[in-house]
Formats: C-alpha cells, structure tokens, sequence
C-alpha cells in the first residue's frame, strides 16, 4: 500500500462510475478517508454489470477498448487483471435501403454501390485527409456535416455520414463540431496493427465489471466506505467546508467530487451560497442526450459482424452489435449475444414507454434489417435507459467546457463533458478521474485544517453519521 503522502482528509466520491471509482482508488491509496456515494444500487455507472437468466455477465451498455487506450490498459495492469484483456479483429457491414454491404476495408469500401464510383473513392480519400491532419483545434469551429460536405461532398456525406450523426446526436446532429469526428477517425484507424485492414477491440473475459469489482476490493481493503443506492439530496458548505445533505442530515467533508453530469451538479448545489447564475448557466448549458439499450439472445445466429452501420434516416434505432461475433462463442458460453440501442431526448417516449412496447418495436426493426431475424429465436431480452447518456459537442462546446476545479470552495467536477475532442469512453473516463484525483490530492495537501480531526459536535456527528 502506498504510504499517505499527505495528513488523512475526508473525500466523498459522488457518482460510482469508472470516474468516480478511479478518483477514489487513488485517493485511498494516498490515505484518505474516502466514501463513494452511487444513487443507483450497483456501481459502474454506463458500465454497471447484469446478468443474463443463467448467470453469465455482460454490461448494460456495450463497450470495447481500442488497443491505444492507455490509460484503461495501464490501470487494467495495476488491477492485475492485463491478462483478461484481449483484442479481437473487428468486423462491420453498413445497412442502406434494405441491402446490407460489407463495410471492414478499403476494397470493400469501393463495392459500397450506394454511392458512385467517384463518390466511394472520394470518401475513401476523405477519411486519409482526415487523417493527414494532425491538429483539431482549427477544426472546432465547423460543423462535422459541413466539413464532410466540402471535401466528401454533399451526396455522399448524406448517405454515409449524415445518418450516423443523427443516431448518434438526434436533433442535434447538424450542430456537432468537426473536432469530435476527427478523433473518432484517429482513434479508430490507430487501434489496428500493422498490417492489418481492420481494427482490434479489446474485451475483457467476465466483461467490463471485473474492473469494477477490483476497484471495489481495493477500496474495501483500504477502508473506503461504498454507499450505492444512495442519493444526494444538495451539495452546501458547513463553516467553509464542503458538505452533502443526505437523507436530510448534513455531513461535512474536507473535499467533494462530482462524478455526474453537470446539469446535475448544477441541481444538487443551486443553494450553495457559492453558486452564482454564470455557474449555474454554464454547466447547464451542457446539453445531453438519452440512451436505451436491450440486450438479447437467440437460438441461433443472426449475424457473424460484431458492428453494424445503419445509413437509413428512417431507422428505428442507432446500434446493433453482436458480441459472440467479436470475441467468438467460444468465449460467451455458446450464447448469440446482441446489443441494439439509439441516443434519444431524454424526454423521449423510447425513455419513458413499457418495455414490452419498445421491444417490439425494435423487433420489427430487426426483422427489416435482417430478413433471417425472427422474434422467436430471442431467448430473452434485457431492457435499460440511461440518461444524460451522451453530451452534445457543438462548435461552441470548447469554450463553455467547466473547469475540474469548481468556484464552489472544495468542490470538483469530473465528468464525460470535459474529455473534449474525444468522445466519452471508459480510457478517458479513467485519465480524468486520475487527472482529478491530482488536483485533489495537491489542493488537500495545501490545506492544513481537516475535518476528521477536530473535535467539535458537530464534527463528531459528522464521523458518526459517516461510519
């Protein structure tokens, strides 16, 4: 165990996701008296784990790592569990007008017939300029379609790239910075090795939420005290002290992060007498969108692709992936595993409707794109709704991103909204959370005074209320 560097503080981490838990595991390590505050049951956040009807573990939501993501590799290593990572070749088919096309490499690329000869080699040659480009910022204030448009050109920007943008970004889609796209392409065309034509995934055996339970077991093993299901009724300040109001008793803490979105902090600390109307307006201005997700299996194959583009505006939903076809069957137990989601308001019907009712449609959603797909080959099925699931990165979304540090005297802020160009991701949500834990680390160490140790009442109740 590493030996505290600084005198013992108290920290509540508020937000149990891969954030959140990262802060916390390197501040416990540093000793200090840590509390994990998560509002849903389990922790994990878009990561939380589930189990399929005979046990087997999945996530919620989908997720892989492109083999430059460091800094999850690098904590992977630290966790002592490299050794479940492994990247598989991945796989795509693009559906457009009712016809599915093989989408992985550059020939295949070049029989895409939806678009012309010229247009598929213009396309082809707009994701190497994209690449050519080595810097973003020039890029943040022009929108990703009218970037695509200029060098693409319009006919194919809209059959190509303009549905994806608006699965992914719903109304918004028009408005997203051609920044963010870039570091997609990087990010994508880096994680294939040499000699390869197609990118490598990275999985982890007993998926994602093996990470989760070694942060937890560390945290445990240094006395940090988990509180899931555990809402946070306002964030206030107790005699220049950060503190939560929970289950309507007021605790006092030597420093608070905020691991949840910024509309949310702004909510929980509208009373602070240290939040001002420009704050406020700035974390939220921060719009974000909703995510649904269902999880099913089948009988049978349906696929042998891990990733479907869906080029069809009429779609009724964004995602389709088939797991077992990435990191083989062989490793899901013989299971036919699929995720199908869309990003949607989150006032949204799909966010609110019965679950019975949006299996359905997206059933028929499959039976569309995949005429061999029938709803009785699914052997169950999973449904969950996240919100404040995905920000919006408009061309003016750099120069409203909030600081980690918050104007609210010991209070910090760490969330997917300031990984900017990148898009959120467990990778940056693991280097922001150390980026965090830093700043945290160094600005208790300049803080003499701790709220562990003294000794008035209301501290003591403070430590009672906490243990």
């Amino acid at each position: 165990m590493t030996e505290p560097s600084v005198t013992p503080a108290r920290v509540a981490i508020i937000g149990g996701g891969f954030t959140g838990l990262t802060a916390a595991y390197e501040l416990a390590k540093e000793g200090h008296l840590v509390e994990v505050y998560e509002a849903a049951p389990t922790f994990g956040g878009l990561v939380a784990g589930f189990e399929l009807e005979d046990g087997f573990p999945l996530e919620r939501a989908y997720h892989f790592l492109y083999t430059t993501d460091e800094w999850m590799i690098g904590m992977a290593e630290e966790l002592g569990i490299r050794d479940k990572l492994t990247f598989h070749p991945s796989s795509i088919k693009a559906f457009h007008g009712g016809r599915t096309y093989g989408f992985t490499t550059p020939l295949e690329l070049l029989s895409f017939s939806p678009l012309s000869f010229v247009d598929r080699v213009r396309t082809g040659l707009t994701g190497l300029r994209t690449l050519s480009l080595k810097k973003w910022q020039p890029l943040t204030t022009i929108t990703a379609y009218d970037w695509l448009c200029k060098v693409n050109g319009k006919r194919a920007t809209d059959i190509v790239w303009k549905p994806l943008l608006v699965g992914k970004f719903d109304v918004y889609w028009d408005k997203v910075t051609m920044a963010w796209l870039w570091t997609r392409i990087h990010v994508r065309q880096t994680s294939k090795i040499k000699g390869e034509q197609t990118e490598r995934l990275g999985y982890f055996e007993g998926g994602f939420r093996i990470m989760v339970e070694r942060w937890l077991e560390e945290l445990s093993a240094r006395g940090a005290v988990l509180r899931p299901a555990t809402p946070i009724q306002a964030f206030t300040e107790v005699d220049g002290k950060p503190a939560l109001v929970i289950d309507g008793e007021t605790r006092r803490f030597d420093a608070v992060l905020g691991a949840i979105p910024s509309n949310a902090l702004a909510r929980a600390a509208q009373d602070h007498p240290a939040m001002t109307p420009e704050y406020s307006k700035q974390l939220t201005d921060i719009d974000y969108l909703g995510a649904a997700l269902m999880v099913i299996t089948t009988t049978e194959p349906i696929t042998d692709t891990y990733w479907h583009q869906i080029h069809d505006l009429d779609a009724p939903f964004l995602v389709f992936l088939s797991l077992d076809s990435l990191i083989g069957v062989e490793n899901t137990g013989g299971r036919y595993i699929y995720y199908v989601g869309d990003y949607v308001q989150n006032d949204d019907e799909i966010m609110t409707m019965d679950e019975d009712e949006l299996r359905e449609r997206w059933y028929a959603g499959l039976e569309k794109l995949l005429p061999d797909f029938s709803r009785d080959q699914v052997a169950e099925s999973h449904v969950f709704r996240f919100r404040n699931a995905q920000h919006i990165v408009d061309v003016t979304f750099e120069s409203r991103i909030p600081e980690m540090k918050t104007p609210l005297p010991g209070y910090f802020l760490a969330n997917f909204s300031q990984v900017f160009p990148e898009d959120r991701g467990t990778n940056y949500a693991v280097r922001d959370g150390l980026k965090v834990a830093a700043l945290m680390n160094a600005a208790l160490a300049a803080d003499g005074s701790r709220v562990a140790q003294q000794e008035d009442g209301a501290a003591l109740r403070v430590e009672a209320a906490a243990s």
